[in-house]
Formats: structure tokens, C-alpha cells, sequence
């Protein structure tokens, strides 16, 4: 093999290398990308839950027949609704308290939720909290989780009526 033909396929072995190593980082990229989002199943009046990449459970669903997006938080005692989330459904607080939360004490409002639904589970007239902080998440507290039955099966969260 002359020089000339070592550099050409020198080269192309360059070439291949780099294509390969953009394949592979694509599909990390994409299988990351997807394990951060977390996924659910429901059949037959269960739903199983995947975690997402930090572990938590998240869930579709409705509250008065909006969509909204659920993070399942065992250590909230009510379901709290973010501030912005609260106006664009159009709830309004009724009384003022106080809540203990991870990042310390603030004031929320007690409202009532006519209807919220997930997974094709519905319950009418739930209490809530509107809590100060912004986000596009609502928490699914305790007081709407204490009426199914929890179970952790591989890392995933089952939950059932």
C-alpha cells in the first residue's frame, strides 16, 4: 500500500469514527431525554408509574376538566396548586394559612376543586391549596392519595382504587 492509499483510508477510518461517536451521542441524548419524563400505564383501574430521571411520579390529568400535570407528593397533606395555575383555572382562595413546606413557611389559600381526575379516576369537590410559587406543576397531595391503595413494584409506583 503506497502513502497516498494509507492517508485516504486514515481519513475515511476519521471520518467513520466521528459518525459513530454522533450516533451513539444522539441516541444517550434521546434515552435521557426520555427517562426524564417519567411515563404511567393505567389498565383495568390501575395505574403504574415510572419515575422520571430525579424520581418523581408525574401524571396527566384534570382539575374542573383543564388539563394539568400532577407530581404524586405523599409528603403534601392537600393537593397545592401553584399560584399562575390557579388563575389560568380561575381559582380563588378562601382563607388564609399557613403551610410548612421543603423550602420553609408560606401562605397559601384553601379553595375547593369541584372536580380533579387522573387516570380515569374522578373525585368530586376536593380541597386545595393555592400556594404562592410559580411552576406548571400541582401537587397530588395526600388528601386525594389516601383514598387509594399505594404500592411501590420495581422502582414504580402502583396505585389502585
Amino acid at each position: 500500500m503506497s502513502d497516498k492509499q494509507y492517508a485516504q483510508t486514515g481519513r475515511f477510518m476519521f471520518i467513520i469514527a466521528w459518525l459513530i461517536f454522533f450516533v451513539l451521542l444522539f441516541a444517550f441524548f434521546r434515552y435521557y431525554n426520555q427517562g426524564e419524563k417519567g411515563s404511567y400505564q393505567v389498565e383495568h383501574g390501575t395505574v403504574t408509574i415510572t419515575p422520571d430521571a430525579q424520581g418523581h411520579y408525574r401524571i396527566d390529568g384534570y382539575i374542573n376538566e383543564s388539563p394539568v400535570k400532577f407530581i404524586v407528593d405523599t409528603g403534601a397533606s392537600l393537593v397545592a396548586i401553584p399560584q399562575n395555575i390557579a388563575m389560568e383555572l380561575n381559582l380563588r382562595g378562601r382563607y388564609q394559612i399557613n403551610l410548612q413546606t421543603a423550602g420553609g413557611e408560606v401562605t397559601g389559600s384553601l379553595t375547593r376543586l369541584q372536580q380533579l381526575s387522573f387516570a380515569g379516576f374522578t373525585l368530586n369537590n376536593v380541597k386545595a391549596v393555592i400556594v404562592p410559587s410559580g411552576g406548571d406543576l400541582v401537587l397530588l397531595g395526600m388528601n386525594v392519595l389516601s383514598q387509594f391503595n399505594l404500592s411501590q413494584q420495581d422502582k414504580r409506583l402502583v396505585i389502585k382504587k
